[in-house]
C-alpha cells in the first residue's frame, strides 16, 4: 500500500509530506506488547521517523532517532531509505488514559537525538533537549529548529480503540524551504494538520493531500512504509562468524545455548553446539 505522499506547496516553496502508519503501529505493539499508552508514544515516535527517512536522499542512507526520558526511560527507533522501520520503547505498559497520560510517558525532561547517515563520509548528529512545556511534536519540531534551523510545523496521531489497540495513526509535515517567503512562511503557519491527517483517515493520503491542496504531479511522489526489522538468523549466523569458534562454543559450554535477543522486533534466537558446526562449516 502507498502510504507516504510526498510533494511541494505553494510555488515550490514548501515540502509537505503525509503518511499513514496505522499499520506499522499495530506490528510495533503487537511485536512488543505495548498496553494503549505505550502503542500511543511508540507509534508517534515511529510516525516522525517515517518522516525523516522518507528524507533520505541515499538508496544506502539510514537514520535512528533516540528518546531519553524521566517518563518512557527510552525510545529508539530506525529507518532507512526503502522506509523499512523498527523500534521499541522501553517502558511497553505505561497506564492511564488520555493526552496527560501520554504526556506522562513520552516525559517533560529528556533529550531527542538523530543520527543520519546519508552514505556519505561521516553521519550527520543532531540533539535537543525536551522544550519547556512541550509534547512529543513539540520536541520534534525543536530538534528541527534547533539542529537544522528549519522552522517545521510536525502533527503526529495514534488513535484507539476500546481495546487500545491503534485504528489510526499518521503523521503529517510542512516544512519551508530555505527561499521560502514571509508570505507563505505565514501560510504554513494557518494550515490545519490534524483535519488534514482525518482527512487521510476517511479517504487515504493521496486523495487528502489533492483534496486540501493545489499540487502539481511533477513534484508528486508516492511510496510504501512498513514496519520490518533487518534481523535475521542468518545475519547473526554471518555475526557469529566474526566472534570466532572457540568463543562461540564456550558461550554454548557454560550456558547451554548462546542466546541472542533483537529489541527492535522482540524476537529471540538460539544456537546450540549443532549450529556452531554448521556455521563454521560453512566459514
Amino acid at each position: 500500500m502507498q502510504n507516504v505522499v510526498r510533494t511541494l506547496l505553494f510555488d515550490e516553496q514548501v515540502s509537505l509530506t503525509v503518511a499513514d502508519t496505522t499499520e506499522m503501529i499495530k506490528e510495533g505493539a503487537r511485536r512488543h506488547g505495548l498496553s494503549e499508552t505505550s502503542t500511543i508514544v511508540f507509534g508517534r515516535a515511529l510516525s516522525v521517523a517515517t518522516y525523516m527517512s522518507a528524507c533520505l536522499k541515499e538508496n544506502t542512507g539510514e537514520i535512528s532517532l533516540s528518546v531519553k526520558s524521566d517518563g518512557c526511560g527510552e525510545i529508539v527507533v530506525s529507518g532507512n531509505r526503502a522506509l523499512h522501520l523498527r523500534g521499541y520503547i522501553a517502558l511497553t505498559n505505561a497506564e492511564g488514559k488520555g493526552e496527560a497520560a501520554v504526556n506522562a510517558c513520552f516525559g517533560t525532561d529528556g533529550s531527542l537525538t538523530v543520527i543520519r547517515d546519508d552514505g556519505y563520509n561521516r553521519p550527520f548528529v543532531g540533539a535537543c533537549a525536551f522544550p519547556k512545556n512541550g509534547g512529543i511534536d513539540e520536541t520534534f519540531e525543536e530538534y528541527y529548529r534547533i539542529s537544522e534551523q528549519l522552522p517545521t510545523r510536525i502533527k503526529t496521531i495514534a488513535l484507539t480503540n476500546e481495546h487500545g489497540e491503534c485504528v489510526f495513526g499518521g503523521v503529517a509535515v510542512l516544512q519551508p524551504l530555505p527561499f521560502a517567503d514571509e508570505e507563505t512562511l505565514e501560510k504554513v503557519k494557518t494550515i490545519d494538520l490534524s483535519t488534514l491527517l482525518l482527512s487521510a483517515r476517511e479517504q487515504g493520503v493521496e486523495k487528502a493531500v489533492k483534496d486540501r491542496f493545489d499540487v502539481s504531479s511533477e513534484v508528486w511522489e508516492t511510496r510504501e512504509a512498513n514496519y520490518q526489522c533487518n534481523c535475521s538468523r542468518e545475519y547473526l549466523e554471518q555475526v557469529l562468524t566474526s566472534v570466532g569458534e572457540e568463543q562461540m562454543r564456550t558461550i554454548i559450554r557454560e550456558d547451554g545455548a548462546l542466546k541472542v535477543h533483537c529489541h527492535y522486533c522482540n524476537t529471540d534466537y538460539e544456537f546450540t553446539d549443532e549450529d556452531a558446526d554448521k556455521i563454521f562449516k560453512k566459514a
